[in-house]
């Protein structure tokens, strides 16, 4: 009987995202651009989880992290130095925590978070070129469920050309969510079936103003998180 209620669950969980028309795949704005991406898998009852950016930083890029922790009550993150929290949603099972570091010369490519007691996780690491100097976070918006439909809130922006970055995460971990990512994002991480669900989607703001919400309008019954981040952008022109 259960094994039927999970498959029926699974059918139920084919998602179907939109969002409106004030954003676009196409870097036809000169913002920031994502140089690379890496995911980390699912470790179970740990206490410390790493992220590697790869051997191709430069200083002056930024990375944002994406730790996505499962289970238990909402534990003490010890942040590694030099990174800095964007924002931090939870359920009762599923928390995303995001981060952006200031990569200078020399820095080693991993970065370890520890956790004051274990937790299963995992997540994903964005390395990004041509962002704002000091302060590249513009504006952000959190939000989480148990059921319904997973939203990225809409965010607004305060100056042209932004990077708009969405952020979901869900504790769904069996075969058959097949997300339908919205048409005028980038899928730049998608995680599926063989861990915990989540995605990392890329857009781009051409003037200032609200973005759209990012809905996935098929109704979940699983806990779930997501936010989007927009990352002002730096000088280089398109």
């Amino acid at each position: 009987m259960l094994k039927r209620s999970l498959m029926v669950a699974a059918a139920v969980l084919m998602v179907a995202c939109n969002s409106g028309p004030s954003q676009t795949a196409d870097n036809t704005v000169g913002g920031a651009n994502i140089v690379s991406s890496a995911k980390s898998p699912m470790v179970k009852a740990t206490t410390t989880f790493s992220l590697d950016w790869g051997k191709d930083a430069k200083a002056g890029q930024v990375a944002i992290a994406d730790v996505i922790s499962y289970g238990g009550p909402k534990v003490a993150i010890t942040v590694p130095a030099g990174w800095q929290l964007i924002r931090d949603d939870s359920t009762s099972t599923t928390r995303q925590s995001l981060y952006w570091h200031a990569i200078q010369a020399n820095d080693p490519s991993t970065s370890t978070w520890t956790f004051s007691a274990p937790v299963d996780a995992q997540g994903a690491i964005l390395l990004l070129d041509n962002v704002a100097s000091t302060m590249p976070v513009d504006m952000t918006s959190g939000n989480t469920g148990n059921g319904g439909t997973v939203t990225a809130k809409s965010v607004a922006t305060t100056a042209d050309g932004a990077l708009i970055l969405g952020f979901y995460a869900t504790d769904f971990h069996l075969d058959g969510l097949s997300p339908s990512l919205p048409a005028d994002t980038t899928a730049v991480i998608n995680q599926e079936a063989t861990s915990n669900e989540f995605w990392i989607l890329a857009s781009y703001q051409n003037q200032s103003a609200a973005t759209e919400d990012q809905v996935c309008s098929a109704a979940q019954i699983f806990n779930w998180a997501a936010a989007q981040v927009a990352i002002k952008r730096g000088t280089a022109t398109p």
